[in-house]
């Protein structure tokens, strides 16, 4: 129990950093670019993008960190250390390559702690439990979240060159999480006498049934993850016909998908620990499709934000499934291996993703955006309804 609560009081605490740091960088990033910067379409799909290229380079990076037998939480704990020197980069950036490059960096570098985390929660929770420990956390990130896009969104109102100011702050979260991820007990991710993780990931790419389900994920994925630049965009860009206040567009597009995680989180999390996998990622896929095909298919701030509402009910269950999926699939003491793959695929729809998205959007404007991704997020329903029947997810 010691580790249980010394896991758990830490995990929440370093969430609590967590939600300055993702909200900030979603808040900053791509406005900032559109609005500061005057960058072109295709320096901001890469801004979207970089989470993704991380995750591209996740299994070799995975592989390389696993030869040095250093425990988990120090690993996450240098990558968050190399992630704060990238928003200060960005912080103090007189041009847009250096704004980023260093926003890039300090992405790629933060997408490799969820395969290593996904192994500690798997080592110091059970498994029937993962969700419900977890799911605190990541209300707290929401809600901090939420408060930090409302302040930046004042803050850039007020004067846009205020950016500055607020990366400097959130690279200064990212240094107290890399001292709090130093705090969560943690081993290495290869024990002595384990099969290396080249010889894991082979066994991963062999299993069918994963394999399926990771289908089943990228056409979820893909359809989402179009859509989560452009959403900014859609509310910020004056030739789509809003041209929205900053703090009115991360209020929209932020804050509200933010309050409806926090709301929706334990929601999902007791579905998740009680009810087959594929059946709650069809829920969660059914929010996503309602939310994207209502958010741009309006002008209306009312309806937006119902539409934003929605998206933000998904992306908690969402988040809380695609950290913890894994641990549902994969044989003991693989978890890091399987979610690296995972996250290796998360990588290859992400990277290309926000370059389709804008230009479907730039194409043939924002309603074919929402009827695309809601094709593929369907088409994801109906994979996922044919695999429930599977023993594992029974089991």
């Amino acid at each position: 129990m010691d580790l249980i609560r010394k896991t758990q009081s830490n995990d929440l605490l370093r969430s609590l950093f967590m939600g300055i740091i993702e909200s900030g960088y979603t808040s900053i990033a791509i406005l900032v670019a559109l609005r500061f910067f005057q960058a072109s379409a295709g320096v901001k799909s890469l801004l979207a993008a970089g989470t993704s290229i991380g995750f591209l380079l996740s299994p070799v990076v995975l592989v390389s960190v696993a030869r040095t037998s250093l425990p988990g939480s120090k690993i996450c704990s240098l990558y968050m250390l190399g992630t704060s020197i990238g928003v200060f980069v960005a912080a103090f950036a007189g041009n847009t390559l250096a704004y980023t490059a260093g926003l890039l960096l300090a992405t790629i570098l933060s997408s490799q702690i969820p395969p290593v985390m996904v192994q500690i929660y798997s080592r110091n929770y059970h498994k029937k439990e993962r969700a419900r420990r977890i799911s605190g956390n990541l209300m707290v990130a929401s809600t901090v979240g939420a408060c930090t896009s409302y302040l930046i969104g004042i803050f850039l109102d007020h004067d846009l060159s205020n950016f500055r100011l607020c990366l400097a702050g959130i690279g200064t979260a990212c240094l107290c999480a890399s001292y709090i991820h130093l705090r969560i007990p943690s081993t290495p991710l290869r024990e002595g006498d384990s099969p290396h993780l080249v010889h894991d990931l082979k066994l991963a790419f062999q299993d069918k049934f994963f394999a399926a389900m990771l289908i089943g994920w990228m056409l979820m994925g893909v359809g989402n993850l179009i859509t989560i630049p452009l959403r900014i965009e859609y509310l910020a860009n004056e030739k789509y016909g809003i041209n929205a206040s900053n703090t009115t567009v991360l209020a929209i597009a932020l804050i509200t998908t933010s309050v409806a995680r926090v709301l929706s989180t334990p929601v999902w999390a007791w579905l998740f620990d009680k009810f087959n996998l594929a059946l709650v990622r069809i829920g969660i896929n059914l929010c996503f499709l309602t939310g994207l095909l209502l958010y741009f298919h309006v002008h209306d701030f009312l309806l937006l934000a119902v539409g934003a509402f929605l998206i933000g009910w998904a992306t908690g269950g969402g988040t809380l499934a695609w950290n913890l999926w894994v641990t549902k699939v994969a044989p003991p003491g693989r978890e890091s291996t399987y979610m690296s793959v995972h996250s290796f695929f998360t990588g290859i729809r992400g990277v290309p993703a926000p370059f389709v998205g804008y230009w479907i959007l730039a194409t043939y404007g924002p309603n074919p955006v929402g009827w695309t991704a809601a094709a593929f997020i369907a088409t994801s329903s109906l994979l996922f309804l044919i695999m429930a029947s599977n023993q594992r997810l029974k089991d």
